[in-house]
This record gives C-alpha cells, sequence and structure tokens, in this order.
C-alpha cells in the first residue's frame, strides 16, 4: 500500500485484555479497514512524513480501540458532510456486533476513529 517511498510509519500501543476468537476476529478486521483507510486517503503527498497509531486500552470490561493518523484530516473548506463507503459500513457492522460505539474526530492534524465498548453497572434507584 505505500510502498518503499512514502515515509508512513505504524505504532502500535497495547495493554493486556481478553477477547473471544470471534470478538478478536472483529477487532482485527476493523483494525485491518481503518489502516488501510488511512494510507489510501491521510496522506495524498507521497512525500509527506506520516504515522498511523493503533491503541487498544481496557478498564475491567470497558475498552477502547483507536486508530489515528496525522494526515491531511479535514481540510479548511472542507464539506462538514462525509460520504459513507463500504468500509465505513463495515466497521459500523462490526462495532455493532461487539456492542459498541464508532466515533471520529478529525481536524487539521488528522483522524482519529474509535471503537468504544462502555459498560456501566446497574444501579437501583430507590423512591424516597
Amino acid at each position: 500500500m505505500i510502498g518503499d517511498t512514502r515515509p508512513v510509519s505504524l505504532k502500535v500501543i497495547g495493554e493486556g485484555g481478553r477477547a473471544t476468537s470471534r470478538q478478536a476476529e472483529s477487532l482485527g478486521l476493523i483494525v485491518t479497514e481503518l489502516v488501510m483507510n488511512a494510507l489510501k486517503h491521510a496522506f495524498p503527498d507521497d512525500r509527506a512524513i506520516g504515522q498511523i497509531t493503533v491503541a487498544y486500552e481496557t478498564i475491567g470490561t470497558n475498552w477502547k480501540l483507536s486508530i489515528a493518523d496525522t494526515g491531511i484530516g479535514k481540510p479548511d473548506g472542507g464539506f462538514a458532510q462525509g460520504k459513507s463507503g463500504l468500509g465505513t459500513g463495515i466497521v459500523k457492522a462490526l462495532a455493532h456486533q461487539l456492542d459498541a460505539q464508532v466515533e471520529t474526530l478529525t481536524g487539521l492534524e488528522g483522524t482519529t476513529v474509535s471503537i468504544i465498548h462502555a459498560t456501566f453497572p446497574t444501579k437501583v434507584v430507590q423512591a424516597a
């Protein structure tokens, strides 16, 4: 995808966690899709130095997977409405299977897509 002449690096940050084989497969497909998307769209200039970071963090049963790039992000004057392609649909469907939400942040400094699975303990509310 990037060839020998494109100075784009890949950084992986992770900590221990557990996942079923089905969950791990979905997470792997999400990472693959989002990294390929960053390689195709975030760095249009072959000379631009860039970085893609894949991060996975957990706290109890909550986890967050983020893929961030230092690419062009949303250029000045860019339209606010992003188009939704096949890859976006795949990521959303896989996130739904994982009971997770997709959050996208973009700006002039790059784009970050996070898949967030948060569980909250149920509190019993008693009437006064």
